[in-house]
């Protein structure tokens, strides 16, 4: 083991919350060592719905929080405009309703209120007749709806971009790389032990320590003695590679929960359950059960969407505050910062709950935490201060592809991840080649990704740059990626073969439950592919 390294503050946890406070205290002047023991964004962050939203279901029962998600969205879309996009929802209202337009309407415009602090519209009441001219896919009985604007982000993208800009001011941020022990003096938290993917193992010393392991927060609260009380709550996605409607639609279960199907750029996002999870936090799989309530919830109001091909699931845990005896999808998204220097472990800090609508004022908050602990008096400036290529606005997709010799689709794809740092990651170096027309990924940001943002296996890529999140699900481009990204690392043939295999064996986790029979013949013939140029069964 290597001599200790010394740190201001260690945070573990490299999800949404744990990238924004490290990046909220290295702009504060700390030094700061960020963990994630897999990839960025690559748990309950990036298994989201894809939206900064303010949450007006929460109105019947959490006022503050949707008032301060509305507050932090504004902050957020401020500071990642490369990154978010407005969502338009169609909220129908059918037969039977347990609330009827009226009553739509007038949460409506309680909701309308929040929405100047996310910078979004006010609503619009339209009759039945007006919502199937919008929208052609609604089931004919419906009465009436109210529409409702969100916006959109990429998860990944917004996770990486505070990890990157924590990086340029000073922090160093470590991925795949597993927290193994607290280092403690009697009860004082003094640092972490910890295990990098090549099985290095190491020391860091710190003044703190932060948890912003989301739901494993109670297995890292054990190992500096103190409970963490959470009620873990699981939610899958279907994932369909297109936009199967004009707008996004709001549903109803069997069972009365409210249910989501969003129009995102160039993909559809239908979920979410919502139910308490007790197993193993690291090996969380979706039943085709959950697949079906969501399907039947959905085809009452949108009575087509079993001809549609979904090409995934994903699944992930909220690390909701425990509560006794509420339904699961009625517990509160509060969060809480909690200083156990009172539960004789100072130096450890835990921040849990919370949604990712609101994660930089948790991560704000959580870093006023720490600097008082310090006793570093430095105001946090994320709220306003732009995440990396957000310093001016971008120029126009068709001058930049021009330019570059790339497709405006192309271009317009890399703006939306990387900004008015676009040229910057196409003079990496790589060729403007196309690596697969689902997802108009060049090979130069593939490269760069490699090289500059971190990217160690082939499902990092997925999350990084959108590899293999197309209607091929990977068959038509996961070789080329290894190769480029094997060229990159230094990986042998045998190894970039590997890698494809291992990325295609977890896709098929994701993949199974949604297979209908037009899926089962795709996937075979996918397979079939995969054996020919690779001698080996993807599915074994």
């Amino acid at each position: 083991m290597t001599a200790p390294s010394a740190h201001d503050v260690v945070v573990i946890g490299g999800g949404v919350t744990g990238a924004g406070i490290a990046r909220d205290l290295s702009l504060r002047g700390l030094s700061v060592l960020l963990f994630e023991k897999g990839d960025w964004g690559a748990g309950t962050s990036g298994s989201s719905s894809w939206m900064i939203h303010g949450g007006p279901r929460y109105l019947e029962f959490d006022w503050d929080t949707t008032r301060l998600s509305c507050v932090d969205a504004g902050h957020i879309v401020t500071i990642a405009r490369n990154l978010v996009y407005r969502v338009v929802f169609l909220i129908p209202v059918m037969p039977h309703d347990r609330n009827n337009i009226e009553r739509m309407e007038t949460a409506m415009e309680v909701y309308d209120r929040f929405q100047p602090l996310k910078h979004a519209h006010p609503h619009r009441r339209l009759t039945g007749k007006e919502a199937l001219q919008a929208e052609p896919g609604l089931s004919p009985d419906v009465i009436a709806a109210v529409t409702m604007e969100e916006w959109g982000v990429d998860p990944h993208r917004l996770v990486y971009a505070n990890v990157q800009d924590a990086v340029a001011h000073g922090a160093r941020a470590l991925n795949h790389t597993r927290v193994t022990e607290l280092v403690k003096d009697g009860g004082k938290v003094l640092g972490v032990r910890y295990r990098t993917a090549d099985g290095a193992t190491s020391e860091a010393r710190a003044r703190a320590v932060v948890n912003a392991t989301g739901p494993w927060s109670p297995e890292l609260g054990a190992m500096a003695g103190v409970d963490i009380r959470l009620r873990p709550a699981k939610g899958i996605h279907i994932i369909y590679p297109h936009r199967i409607s004009n707008f996004s639609i709001s549903a109803e279960s069997v069972d009365g929960r409210d249910l989501l199907m969003v129009a995102h750029a160039g993909f559809t996002l239908l979920g979410t359950t919502d139910d308490d999870f007790y197993g193993d936090l690291d090996s969380v799989d979706v039943l085709e059960d959950e697949v079906d309530y969501l399907l039947q919830g959905f085809e009452r109001v949108f009575p087509r969407i079993r001809d549609y091909r979904p090409v995934r699931t994903t699944t992930g845990v909220r690390p909701t505050l425990f509560k006794w005896r509420k339904y699961e999808d009625e517990l509160s998204r509060r969060y809480e910062v909690i200083d156990h220097a009172s539960q004789d472990a100072d130096g450890f800090i835990t921040i849990a709950g919370g949604k990712l609508s609101m994660y930089r004022l948790m991560a704000e908050e959580t870093s006023d935490a720490v600097c008082r602990k310090l006793g570093h008096q430095v105001a946090s400036t994320t709220a306003s201060r732009p995440l990396p290529g957000n310093e001016s606005d971008p120029e126009p997709p068709a001058e930049l592809a021009a330019r570059c010799s790339i497709s405006a689709l192309a271009a317009m794809k890399l703006q939306s991840r990387h900004g008015t740092n676009a040229e910057k990651v196409l003079d990496e170096g790589g060729t403007s080649r196309i690596l697969c027309r689902c997802e108009p990924v060049t090979e130069a940001e593939l490269v760069y990704a490699a090289r500059r943002e971190q990217v160690r296996t082939l499902a990092d890529a997925f999350r990084r740059v959108g590899v293999a999140a197309g209607p091929c699900a990977g068959a038509a481009c996961i070789l080329r990626t290894a190769e480029v990204i094997g060229r990159e690392l230094g990986w042998s043939a045998s190894q970039r073969f590997d890698a494809a295999r291992e990325f295609v064996r977890g896709a098929w986790l994701g993949r199974a439950p949604v297979l209908n029979q037009a899926g089962w013949a795709q996937e075979e013939l996918a397979q079939g592919a995969m054996r020919g140029l690779m001698g080996f069964d993807g599915s074994r």
